[in-house]
C-alpha cells in the first residue's frame, strides 16, 4: 500500500465529507424554510473549510501525481474551470445571505436557495469527474478526450449521482432534525443506497461486505431517526467519510477504469518534501477546524452572554462586513437616519 496514494485518499474523503454536508444544507434550504437558521448554524463554518481543503486536495495532486494532469486537463478542463467558476459564485451568495440589509429587495432565504442551486451543479460536476476518473466512463482509449453522450447515456453513471443526492437528501432530516414529513427520511436513504451501490457495482468497481454493511448501519441511522426523532449528527459525517474511503480503498489504485494510479507517481525528491507538508499541514489544518468548531459553538454556553449586550444605537449593530463596505455614511442597515440641528442622530 502506497504511502502517497493513501494520503490522497484521505484527503478525497475529506473534501467530499465537507461536501456533502453542503450538500444537505443546500437541500435543506430548498425543502423546508424554516430550517434555515439551523442551517446556517452549521453552514457557516464549514462552508469555506471546504474551499481550504479543495485547494489542498488540488496542490497535493500536482505534486504527488504530476503526470496525470495532461489526460485531466483533456478530458475535465472545461467541468473544473465551470465548477471553479460556480465555486466563486456559491461563496458570494452565501455571504451576500449572510449580512444582506434589512430593506433589501432580496431575502435571506432566496440568497440561500440562489447559493443551493449552485451547490447542486458544482456537487454533480464534481460527482461526475470522480466517477469518471474512476471507472472510466465517457473517456477514450488514449485520455484525450472525454464524450458527454457516452457519459451521461451511461444509466450507471447517472443513477451513481442520483443515488449519492437521495442519500443527501434523507440524511438531511436526521442532520438537522427535520420533522416535514420525516418519513422521507428512511424512503429517500435507502432507495437512494439500492441505487447507489447496484450502480457502482455495474461500472465494474469493487463492492463487498464492507459496502454492504456501511449501507446498512446508514439506513439503519435515518430508521432510527424516524422512530424515535433521535439522532447524532457526527455519525453522519463519519458515515460519509467510511463511504467515500471505502470506495477508494476497495479500488485502490485504480483510475480510468483499467489504469495504475501507481504509474502517474511523482518519484523526485519533491514527492518526498510535498508529502511532508501535506501531512503537517494537514494535521494544522484539521486542527484548526475542529478549534473553529469547537469555538463557534461556546455562544450556546460558556458565552452566551455576549448575545446578551445591550446596544446604544443601531449603528453598533451593523456586521463587520457592512462596516467594511459603508464605513463613513449615514446608513445603517440600508435605512437613511435623519440628522437634527446639532448633527445628531
Amino acid at each position: 500500500m502506497n504511502t502517497y496514494i493513501t494520503i490522497n485518499y484521505v484527503l478525497l474523503a475529506i473534501v467530499f465529507t465537507f461536501l456533502f454536508v453542503e450538500g444537505m444544507s443546500a437541500i435543506s434550504f430548498i425543502y423546508d424554510r424554516k430550517s434555515l437558521p439551523v442551517v446556517k448554524k452549521y453552514l457557516d463554518p464549514i462552508w469555506a473549510i471546504t474551499g481550504t481543503f479543495v485547494v489542498f486536495f488540488v496542490v497535493n495532486i500536482e505534486v504527488l501525481f504530476p503526470s496525470i494532469l495532461p489526460a485531466i486537463d483533456y478530458m475535465y478542463v472545461f467541468p473544473i474551470l465551470l465548477a471553479a467558476l460556480l465555486f466563486i459564485g456559491r461563496n458570494v451568495f452565501l455571504v451576500f445571505s449572510e449580512y444582506i440589509w434589512k430593506d433589501s429587495k432580496f431575502s435571506q432565504l432566496m440568497l440561500a436557495r440562489i447559493y443551493s442551486l449552485i451547490t447542486f451543479v458544482i456537487i454533480i460536476i464534481l460527482l461526475s469527474i470522480f466517477i469518471s476518473i474512476i471507472s472510466g466512463a465517457g473517456t477514450n482509449a488514449t485520455l484525450t478526450g472525454f464524450s458527454t453522450s457516452a457519459f451521461l447515456s451511461n444509466p450507471y453513471t447517472l443513477g451513481f449521482i442520483l443515488g449519492a443526492l437521495l442519500i443527501a437528501f434523507g440524511l438531511s432530516f436526521v442532520f438537522y432534525k427535520i420533522e416535514k414529513m420525516k418519513v422521507l427520511s428512511p424512503v429517500a436513504t435507502v432507495v437512494g443506497l439500492l441505487l447507489f451501490v447496484f450502480s457502482i457495482s455495474r461500472l465494474n468497481l469493487n463492492v463487498n461486505y464492507i459496502t454492504y454493511a456501511l449501507a446498512a448501519a446508514i439506513a439503519l441511522v435515518s430508521i432510527i431517526y424516524y422512530l424515535t426523532g433521535k439522532a447524532r449528527r457526527e455519525i453522519v459525517f463519519i458515515a460519509a467519510f467510511l463511504s467515500i474511503i471505502s470506495i477508494n480503498f476497495l479500488n485502490y489504485g485504480k483510475v480510468f477504469g483499467t489504469k495504475s494510479l501507481t504509474t502517474y507517481l511523482n518519484n523526485s525528491a519533491v514527492a518526498f518534501a510535498g508529502i511532508l507538508v501535506t501531512i503537517v499541514g494537514g494535521v494544522l489544518l484539521t486542527g484548526m477546524l475542529l478549534f473553529f468548531l469547537y469555538m463557534y459553538k461556546l455562544p450556546d454556553g460558556q458565552n452566551s452572554d455576549y448575545n446578551k449586550v445591550e446596544y446604544k444605537d443601531d449603528e453598533q449593530k451593523i456586521g463587520i462586513a457592512n462596516l467594511y463596505i459603508m464605513p463613513n455614511n449615514n446608513k445603517v442597515n440600508g435605512k437613511e437616519h435623519k440628522k437634527g440641528k446639532n448633527w445628531k442622530r
